[in-house]
């Protein structure tokens, strides 16, 4: 079993990745990981986030619960990632009109790692966010986001 490890967002807010497939023969499993979500994040009790900035929209805590269910169905941490044992932070800016529709996705601020830089932009290529709450600026809203890969083994 490759190690699964933990994406982070502030307040120890996080969420794991999808089932990790079968061991490769041969492969020694990883034991101890803590694949845990945080219960707050579950709950959807988010405070506001230090490392999610949105502007061109006035965005309350239930848009920011809604967005952060929404990176937890997807973004995984990237299984080559965590085959190398790659941790990181990402920065990235988002493009989107009122309903959600992503128009454009920037890295910039990317890891030494290829493939977190990826699995943090792929996801947003053509993805539908939760719709934010009027007034929203005709030009669209920008969503500045910083995500913290960060491997757990115990």
């Amino acid at each position: 079993m490759l190690p699964p490890g933990g994406l982070f967002l502030p307040d120890g807010l996080n969420f794991g990745p999808p089932a990790p497939p079968s061991p490769p023969a041969g492969r020694p499993q990883a034991r101890g990981t803590d694949t845990a979500v945080d219960p707050r994040f579950s709950e959807g009790r988010a405070s506001t986030d230090p490392l999610v900035r949105v502007t061109g929209a006035n965005v309350g805590a239930d848009w920011r619960a809604a967005f952060r269910r929404w990176l937890d169905q997807n973004m995984r941490y990237p299984r080559r990632a965590v085959e190398l044992r790659e941790q990181g932070a990402v920065r990235v800016q988002v493009r989107a009109n009122a309903d959600g529709t992503v128009r454009d996705v920037r890295l910039v601020g990317p890891s030494a790692s290829p493939s977190l830089n990826f699995g943090t932009t792929f996801p947003f290529e053509g993805a539908r966010l939760p719709s934010f709450p009027p007034p929203v600026d005709p030009n669209g809203v920008t969503i500045d986001l910083t995500v913290n890969f960060v491997l757990i083994m115990r």
